[in-house]
């Protein structure tokens, strides 16, 4: 048993030796989540977000641990438009990629803000609030100025360790949800027959709109193309699943079908926010493992061959 523990701690440590979260990659994810919300604080007119809904009342909704969002600063005595300016400086100085430490709480409070007080939301909300929560502690891990620079410190071994179980949680959270998400279709018979993807282009709200309106209803006509479209979407929500727990190359592979997937839903149904937000989590998904430093090996100076006569 003490030989198990002693191996699972040498791989433990051999993995959290060279994780290193800060590059490009990380700040991509990053800003183009941050950038899915703030689209929608800006293009949006406040009071369309916070309209009143029949059964559940007013919004936006302060009562209990609600009452943390930055949408209920102040009560009656601060109007929504004050607060709805103060998200959208939050989430654009994150979407910049400055400070990443001195953004990480805030943009976490932004998006749960958002997630729990807005009465329209999408979907892409509350998935944009489970990742920042789940990258509160890598960004509280990044030193850099801006997190699109190459860092120039090390991490701590403590840090590591941290951001390394954080970004385990993050693969593990994304693989869950798309599995969950194909798996349970089976079980719905418009996809388990193939001919979901034929009215959901038609529906009144999420159908295709145009100018891609007559092409693909006019493909939808077609049953090889309808069934190809809705198996389709499930082979690729499944393999997304799987591959972002695998290795850097599969992960990479993930976020290519992830954009395929997602860039063919703001084409048909729109849902840009909600598409764009699990994109960018893919994206972080895909962040590479750090390659070890190479040490840096000194010539060996050899004594010159003395002889004696």
């Amino acid at each position: 048993m003490s030989d198990a523990l002693q191996s699972c701690a040498g791989w433990l440590e051999a993995r959290t030796a060279r994780h290193d979260l800060r590059s490009r990659w990380f700040g991509a994810g990053r800003t183009v989540m941050a950038g899915a919300q703030l689209s929608v604080l800006l293009l949006t007119p406040i009071k369309a977000l916070l309209i009143p809904v029949v059964a559940m009342g007013e919004y936006p909704r302060c009562d209990g641990v609600r009452a943390a969002s930055a949408l209920c600063i102040g009560n009656d005595s601060v109007g929504a438009e004050p607060r709805r300016w103060l998200l959208v400086v939050i989430f654009a100085v994150v979407a910049s990629g400055y400070r990443p430490r001195w953004t990480a709480i805030p943009h976490a409070w932004a998006t749960y803000s958002v997630a729990v007080s807005i009465a329209v939301p999408d979907g892409g909300e509350s998935i944009g609030m489970i990742m920042a929560l789940l990258m509160t502690p890598i960004a509280l891990a990044d030193d850099r100025t801006w997190h699109w620079q190459a860092p120039t410190t090390e991490t701590g071994r403590s840090w590591q360790t941290v951001t390394f179980a954080a970004f385990l949680a993050i693969r593990v959270q994304i693989a869950y949800l798309y599995l969950d998400s194909a798996v349970s279709k089976f079980g719905v018979a418009d996809w388990a027959n193939g001919t979901a993807e034929y009215y959901f282009l038609r529906d009144n709200m999420f159908g295709v709109a145009r100018p891609w309106d007559s092409l693909f209803l006019s493909m939808s006509k077609n049953s090889l193309v309808v069934v190809a479209l809705t198996w389709g979407a499930l082979v690729i929500e499944l393999a997304i699943g799987v591959c972002v727990l695998a290795s850097d190359r599969w992960r990479k592979a993930a976020l290519v079908m992830d954009i395929v997937l997602h860039g063919s839903i703001i084409l048909t149904m729109g849902l840009w926010s909600f598409a764009t937000v699990m994109i960018g989590s893919a994206i972080v998904c895909a962040t590479p493992q750090r390659k070890p430093p190479q040490p840096l090996t000194a010539p060996v100076m050899t004594a010159p061959l003395v002889t004696t006569a």
